[in-house]
């Protein structure tokens, strides 16, 4: 796999360990760089906010909220190849199943700045030259009309089909979302994976329905 020079030329210094494998990030989604770009941005929106909403979680004693908060966050990070803010989001995992002994507000602390140095990378990333190699084209309509119908008549062959469009329905669904569709696919909950999509559309129509929100 050659690793594109966007990507190399943000690979840190020796002695400070990246926020993010970009090789492995830029492997996930087969060398297509606009992908990952896409993948990384949804990210950042989805995630930016996360100290506050934990924090704001943890002040109502909503211990349960910033549990799935964490939980979340884990699973993202670890389909954009953040090995330390994966592992920080885990620590406040656990931590949060110990009740009321644990401690968390040094945890969201450490998680927060790990997030930071995540953003800061996807930045710097989305400012580098683009590369105009990428021959992977996004998931069409068609595309997922297929996979929808094959899901709702429970064919076998789904699975298959959605290995074969992971990168791309990555990209359409985000990193939070593909792990759920993973996890439907792997446990062949097939209903619950249409469901999935569904709620993608609808959500995509409601933005269309109000621009600039």
């Amino acid at each position: 796999m050659v690793v594109h020079d966007a990507v190399r030329d943000l690979t840190p210094t020796p002695g400070a360990a990246p926020a993010i494998d970009f090789a492995a990030a830029l492997e996930r989604v087969m060398g297509d760089r606009d992908l990952l770009m896409r993948v990384l941005a949804r990210f950042a929106g989805d995630y930016r906010d996360v100290a506050p909403r934990l924090h704001a979680a943890l002040a109502a004693h909503d211990i349960a909220l910033a549990q799935r908060i964490a939980h979340t966050l884990k699973g993202a990070a670890g389909m954009i190849d953040a090995g330390a803010l994966r592992q920080r989001a885990l620590e406040l995992e656990l931590a949060l199943r110990d009740g009321p002994k644990a401690s968390p507000a040094a945890l969201v602390a450490a998680l927060d700045a790990e997030l930071a140095r995540v953003l800061k990378e996807v930045e710097a990333l989305s400012a580098a030259p683009q590369d105009t190699t990428s021959e992977a084209a996004p998931i069409t309509t068609q595309q997922l009309m297929q996979l929808r119908a094959m899901l709702d008549i429970g064919d076998g062959r789904a699975p298959d089909l959605v290995r074969q469009w992971h990168a791309n329905l990555l990209a359409a669904l985000g990193p939070e979302r593909m792990q759920t569709l993973d996890r439907a696919i792997g446990r062949f909950d097939f209903e619950h994976a249409l469901a999935l999509l569904d709620e993608r559309e609808e959500s995509e129509q409601c933005e269309q329905r109000t621009p600039g929100v």
